[in-house]
């Protein structure tokens, strides 16, 4: 063509007759040629293919000619032919320098016709170059793609080529051969019932419904009564008598303000894990005898809470014992109220007696094989003044914490005065065995205690400094006629030679004349009283002169 197109026009000739030249013929048989294309290529679509091979579709691609609109599929292991891309290309192809290969424009505006239309996607759309389906290399026939034909979408919709003319008449489209897994329907099927629909048909028929208790009527129904306190309130005046033993608490006791409650001699009291006995604001009087006591115990070996007294309470435990307490790390705790503890006995609990500003009147009681998880098995607090009154005592053999003493008495006024009067107790353990801490006045006596065992005797600690006029002592404490010992010496080797231990320490001035240290030389102190073989003395502390022999008011140890 190129040739044709350089030589010059021919001269024009008169006109004679109709003729027609060979340009014009061969246009004519390239129109004809293209309209059979076209109609073959709607006749022989996959949609149309015989009823008898749709196996051959649906299960293995069949080697097809491309005159049949057969296309690669992208996963066919046939090896593509030298010349032939891998992907079928878009209409971003390079040219192959072959006129013959390259999309005219027309043909690049049918692909994206074809593939904006939806019908057919960029995977199943052929290249075409002048119309026609681009040819396979020689020798490999092209493989069906494998797909449903009853989903695929017909040929007969795709919209004809721009520079193709259309056919006047198409073939009727065949339609796509049923599955081979089952015939098609003769009837339609019926509609798939709802879930509504399926509920109402489960359900049963008018002759089985029954009604259901909700469907009853509301009137006959009683009110409903209110729920239980959680605790047993106690009012007025209540005796639980020995006829009546034992009392099983279930849950929590609780005596209001006003009211009493008293225990005869005998009665044991038994509580569940957990439960409490709470005075708040009452009165509890436990009142045993020597051969009948009252008796606190559990219901089970599991630790039942305490016994609590709030403010304005009066608790009195007379012959009583108080076992298997102390859930919590409390036995005891009694706030701003009173406490008197008479010939008791308080023993195998899981936790501490804790005072706070109430008065205290405790003798001949026993306070022994308590596990105490923190502080000291007695600790009694005050931030007024107020009374303690502790005599013939027994604080022993109880578990508590390293470095606290067994029983505590503290003082947090500055100004208000508390009234001491410790006499005749013997308490073993603890760090040191009594403890005085104070930020104001003490007043009072401490005489014939038997302080033993473990780390220290006696401690005196405060926060405030406190001076007396002429070198006197500014507390007004008694402290005679005890009898401290055998506590551990100091890591020392003068006091681990002599087993030398600590038997009290003081930061401020002490009056502790005529107490026993253990030996008649008396305490130790390396500078006035080096031959000294009782247990040592600190700072601050007068301890001349001391007793030769232990004391005979002192309880034995």
């Amino acid at each position: 063509m190129a040739d044709d197109a350089q030589q010059q026009p021919p001269e024009q000739q008169p006109a004679q007759g109709v003729k027609i030249s060979r340009d014009t013929l061969l246009l004519l048989g390239a129109l004809m040629f293209l309209i059979l294309a076209v109609a073959l290529t709607f006749m022989f679509t996959p949609g149309a293919m015989p009823p008898s091979e749709p196996t051959a579709v649906a299960d293995a691609p069949t080697p097809t000619s491309t005159a049949e609109g057969g296309y690669p599929a992208p996963d066919d292991a046939t090896p593509t032919p030298t010349g032939t891309p891998d992907a079928y290309p878009g209409p971003g192809l390079l040219p192959t320098g072959d006129p013959s290969l390259e999309p005219s424009p027309t043909n690049t505006t049918a692909e994206a016709l074809l593939a904006t239309s939806g019908v057919l996607t960029p995977t199943l759309a052929p290249t075409l170059s002048n119309g026609y389906p681009e040819p396979v290399g020689e020798g490999t026939p092209p493989s069906l793609p494998t797909f449903d034909p009853t989903t695929a979408a017909p040929m007969s919709t795709l919209q004809p080529l721009p520079t193709a003319a259309p056919p006047t008449t198409a073939p009727p489209p065949t339609t796509a051969p049923p599955p081979t897994t089952a015939p098609p329907p003769t009837t339609a099927p019926p509609p798939t019932p709802t879930l509504d629909e399926r509920s109402a048909a489960d359900a049963p028929g008018d002759d089985e419904i029954t009604p259901t208790p909700t469907l009853e009527p509301l009137e006959p129904l009683e009110p409903l009564e209110p729920a239980p306190l959680p605790a047993d309130v106690i009012e007025g005046n209540v005796r639980w008598n020995i006829g009546d033993s034992p009392i099983i608490l279930e849950q929590d006791v609780q005596i209001i303000p006003g009211a009493q409650l008293l225990i005869e001699p005998g009665v044991e009291v038994q509580l569940s894990p957990g439960v409490s006995i709470y005075v708040d604001g009452g009165r509890l009087l436990a009142m045993g005898l020597p051969d009948r006591p009252v008796r606190f115990v559990g219901t089970t070996p599991a630790r039942w809470s305490g016994i609590f007294g709030r403010p304005n309470s009066f608790i009195v435990f007379e012959h009583s014992e108080i076992r298997g307490g102390g859930l919590g790390g409390t036995v005891m705790a009694v706030e701003r109220s009173e406490l008197v503890m008479r010939a008791s006995l308080i023993q195998d609990n899981g936790g501490a007696i804790l005072l706070h500003d109430t008065r205290l009147e405790m003798r001949n009681s026993e306070v022994s094989g308590n596990d105490m998880p923190f502080g000291p098995a007695l600790e009694a607090s005050y931030g007024r003044g107020n009374f303690v009154t502790l005599t013939g005592n027994r604080f022993a053999g109880n578990r508590i914490a390293e470095g606290a003493p067994q029983v505590r008495i503290s003082n947090a006024s500055t100004y208000d005065t508390v009234n001491l009067a410790l006499e005749g107790n013997l308490i073993r353990g603890g760090s040191p065995n009594l403890q005085l801490m104070t930020n104001g006045p003490l007043r009072g006596e401490i005489l014939c205690n038997s302080l033993v065992g473990d780390n220290q005797g006696f401690g005196l600690r405060t926060r405030t400094p406190q001076v007396a006029p002429n070198g006197l002592a500014p507390m007004v404490l008694r402290v005679e006629n005890n009898l401290i010992d055998e506590h551990i010496p100091p890591i020392i080797p003068v006091y681990l030679e002599y087993g030398l231990g600590r038997g009290a320490t003081s930061e401020i001035m002490l009056d502790m004349r005529n107490n026993w240290w253990g030996d008649r030389s008396g305490p130790y102190d390396p500078e006035a009283n080096q031959l000294g073989r009782g247990d040592s003395v600190g700072v601050n502390i007068t301890y001349a002169p001391w007793l030769s022999a232990p004391p005979p008011c002192a309880p034995p140890r």
